[in-house]
């Protein structure tokens, strides 16, 4: 369900609380009056008059009344929404994209568990699959995720882990470098492969700087995952939402509309794709 019946028409949205996560990401939750759903996975596209328009993944919990956006201070939009406070007001609309992450293309709750692979700013869209597991993959499925940031403090959601971690969740974390105080794994996100067996009869879901993705998948093909067992978030510049601009174009797809997730078994033929 759209936020307006014309897609290109935003919604006024209030900031009703601000959360610093690093030195230069925020989170910020919006209020829009009224309930907006979406799936994990999916985007909205976010407008200041004056400073632009950008595509941002919610990562809240889905049941709430309000949408989550986790923001990177990294140009001329986002520098000014992190000069914002509670209180002031963004221009949202969407949600867009085709539903992503394939939720229901599997039994999680019976056969299948998850293994996520993640780097940056990657954990972004998966946070609202992770607070609504039990819901949406089942008290009893298990989830394994392998997270890497350049360092702990460019970790995002840190304060949560030890909830996740009871929900039957396993958490491995690793740093790019050596640094004071980290006791933990050392490498890239692939150095985890090597120190953790991997859950099995899983599903897989990859999400961060494209390029993580070839390595991981080299890992994954390693173990015998299926090509159509594997997906990916593609980044893109995704102005409209809606397929029109082809700003997106993937191939034959539009990441904004048939995407920004696709399996690995859609996108293995196209050279550009990662």
């Amino acid at each position: 369900m759209l936020l307006m019946n014309n897609p290109y028409e935003s919604q006024s949205a209030r900031i009703s609380f601000i959360s610093r996560q690093t030195d230069n990401i925020k989170l910020f939750r919006f209020e829009l009056g009224k309930k907006i759903k979406y799936q994990p996975g999916q985007f909205v596209e976010l407008s200041l008059p004056g400073f632009g328009e950008a595509p941002f993944a919610p990562c809240g919990d889905a049941k709430e009344n309000y949408i989550e956006l986790c923001v990177r201070n990294a140009g001329k939009l986002t520098a000014k929404l992190h000069e914002m406070k509670v209180g002031d007001k963004v221009g949202l609309r969407g949600p867009f994209g085709n539903g992503v992450w394939p939720l229901n293309k599997y039994d999680f709750k019976k056969q299948k568990n998850l293994f996520i692979a993640v780097g940056g700013l990657g954990f972004v869209p998966l946070r609202t699959l992770i607070l609504g597991k039990d819901d949406l993959l089942g008290s009893g499925t298990k989830v394994q995720i392998f997270y890497g940031a350049k360092s702990p403090d460019d970790m995002l959601f840190r304060h949560e882990y030890d909830r996740w971690k009871k929900q039957n969740i396993q958490l491995e974390l690793t740093v790019d470098k050596e640094c004071v105080g980290w006791k933990g794994c050392t490498g890239l996100v692939t150095t985890l492969f090597d120190k953790h067996e991997v859950v099995q009869n899983s599903v897989a879901f990859i999400c961060g700087p494209p390029v993580m993705y070839r390595p991981i998948l080299e890992k994954l093909q390693k173990l015998g995952f299926a090509d159509e067992d594997i997906y990916l978030s593609l980044e893109r510049r995704m102005h409209c939402g809606i397929g029109v601009c082809q700003h997106c174009a993937v191939g034959p797809y539009y990441t904004c509309k048939d995407g920004p997730v696709f399996s690995w078994a859609q996108l293995k033929t196209i050279p550009e794709a990662i």
